[in-house]
């Protein structure tokens, strides 16, 4: 079977759905008598060549939505796609391949102020023409999945779930303490750190976090600094104007995009990550905090809680002082925090990529099964 994936998440700094698209495409291609394609508008960078066995199929395009309903089509037609998997939601709007959407939220429809123009303008006129024509829905959770069926009843035969995973470079032995020191001077000056990795944008609610942290330090200065990791997504000011008047400025660390081998060591050397999102529809960090043992509180949006678990602690999004709590009992409860530590890995175990491509196998046959 020849499967092709839309691999625009390839294409920049890898974000969630990218690291998603290059582990599902492995997956599938690992699996036997599947030949897995990425196509793209525009040449892969260097690290999308170390995929495996997967085909690169790009053009010389500007306008990755314009590519997706011209030229792609005819690229699939060429090949000889049996299904193609829309990792980034949207399928094209023609063309005989029968489309498998992966939905990892809803969110430009329910929040269009958390996104950037070009999001929504590539995503909400061209959705309900997805809607009609997808073969399959594949949530990357439960919680995606009830979503979607409660927006559109229509999809609920179509729907299936499979939930993301974590890499196993991610689990192993705790870094040593040479090695964390190391991580601290990079990133924090040598501090002990709080972490938050992702990217920076209203979705994810860091300035909640920064107000929480500036109530844990009024009440001790000494705790942990604060590391902000990920790419600046949009409609940031306001973030920087508060971590620039806040009279803790020193203690906040603004790094910037790390990648993958980094953000690692980012979470063994933490003292807690921290995850205030007001959504989520998977929440890919915690996971990956958890596999690296790192002390997890995250906000209690429902995916975030599908992932955690009794791994992790949780506070509303929108209360500063209760994620300020419950930072203070990851830090300072011993007994809580041995807990979390151990509960972490054996959590996250239970997601795992290849788990998440035989699903993604499973439901990409369906869709070309019923296809004429």
């Amino acid at each position: 079977m020849r499967i092709a994936i839309d691999g625009r998440a390839l294409l920049g700094e890898r974000t969630g759905i990218g690291t998603y698209t290059d582990a599902i495409a492995r997956g599938l291609a690992a699996r036997p008598g599947a030949e897995v394609g990425l196509f793209a508008p525009r040449p892969f960078p260097t690290a999308a060549n170390g995929s495996g066995p997967v085909s690169l199929h790009t053009d010389n395009h500007h306008f990755g939505i314009l590519w997706l309903h011209t030229a792609l089509p005819r690229r699939l037609r060429r090949w000889g796609a049996d299904v193609l998997v829309a990792a980034l939601t949207i399928g094209p709007a023609t063309g005989d391949t029968p489309v498998v959407s992966v939905v990892h939220d809803l969110t430009p429809l329910s929040h269009p102020e958390w996104h950037a123009r070009r999001t929504l303008f590539g995503f909400i006129p061209l959705w309900e023409r997805t809607v009609d024509r997808a073969a399959r829905f594949l949530c990357v959770s439960q919680t995606t999945a009830r979503d979607l069926v409660r927006r559109y009843p229509e999809t609920a035969p179509r729907v299936r779930v499979a939930e993301n995973g974590v890499d196993l470079a991610f689990f192993g032995p705790a870094d040593d303490a040479a090695a964390r020191a190391r991580t601290r001077q990079r990133y924090s000056g040598g501090q002990p750190y709080l972490l938050y990795l992702g990217t920076l944008e209203p979705r994810k609610n860091v300035e909640a976090l920064v107000v929480a942290c500036e109530r844990l330090w009024g009440r001790r200065r000494s705790r942990p600094d604060l590391v902000l990791a990920g790419g600046m997504g949009w409609k940031t000011a306001g973030l920087h104007r508060r971590i620039g008047r806040s009279a803790y400025r020193d203690k906040i660390h603004v790094v910037g995009y790390t990648q993958r081998d980094a953000a690692r060591e980012l979470y063994r050397a933490a003292e807690a990550f921290v995850y205030p999102s007001l959504f989520e529809g998977f929440g890919l960090p915690v996971l990956e905090a958890m596999a690296c043992g790192a002390p997890v509180v995250a906000s209690t949006a429902d995916a975030l809680v599908e992932v955690g678990g009794d791994a992790a602690l949780y506070a509303a999004p929108r209360d500063p002082e209760a994620l300020s709590r419950q930072i203070e009992r990851a830090l300072e409860d011993e007994d809580l925090r041995r807990r979390l530590v151990a509960a972490g890995p054996a959590r996250a175990a239970g997601f795992g990529w290849e788990i998440a491509a035989a699903k993604t196998a499973a439901v990409v046959v369906e869709a070309a099964e019923q296809s004429p």
